[in-house]
């Protein structure tokens, strides 16, 4: 039912939920016992810069990646020929690895927002769990477009996802963040 790469795109029923409304999380690890992943669509206002003062481009984006362990950094990215100890995960996809290499390659212009995404936190589940929630709707699981991961514009990712899925969630695709704003 679900597999590493998958996309999971909240539904509406998650409108109430602070991390999971509006939300598109990549899976990058599904097994019997746990499910993990990470949204890729909310940018938070701070950058790799603002974490660690090596870096030296400024424009390299941090996303909120989940609710779980929010102190710590994690990485997707495209490179493991640049990046040792990446762990493949999906088509060419990789996650975790060298992280000093990473700002090395960062400051040297081998990486951009292009190829890596940072993420505070990841999202979690019990397989079950995960399960559960897909069957009660509150999921709906897409098969990935590798660089979908990449895209520039986030900000409107979740209502395109709306517009292509079934007819009740088409409503929903320029509805405002919060539908009492209507």
């Amino acid at each position: 039912m679900i597999n590493n790469g998958d996309l999971l795109i909240s539904t509406p029923k998650s409108l109430g939920d602070y991390y999971f409304n509006r939300s598109i999380i990549i899976l990058t690890e599904v097994s019997n016992e746990e499910v993990v992943g990470f949204i890729i669509n909310k940018e938070l206002n701070y950058s790799l810069s603002d974490l660690d003062n090596k870096v030296i481009e400024k424009g390299i984006k941090i996303f909120s990646g989940g609710p779980v362990n929010q102190d710590n950094l994690y990485f997707i990215h495209k490179h493991p020929d640049l990046i040792d100890n990446s762990i493949n995960f999906f088509n060419d996809l990789h996650w975790g690895g060298n992280f000093k290499k990473i700002i090395e390659m960062i400051n040297n212009m081998k990486i951009d927002n292009s190829s890596i995404k940072f993420f505070s936190g990841y999202s979690g589940w019990t397989y079950n769990q995960l399960i559960d929630e897909i069957n009660n709707g509150s999921w709906v699981v897409v098969k990935n477009k590798t660089d979908y991961l990449f895209k520039k514009d986030v900000k409107n990712m979740w209502g395109e996802n709306m517009k292509e899925m079934d007819e009740k969630f088409k409503i929903w695709s320029n509805a405002p963040e919060d539908p009492q704003d209507n």
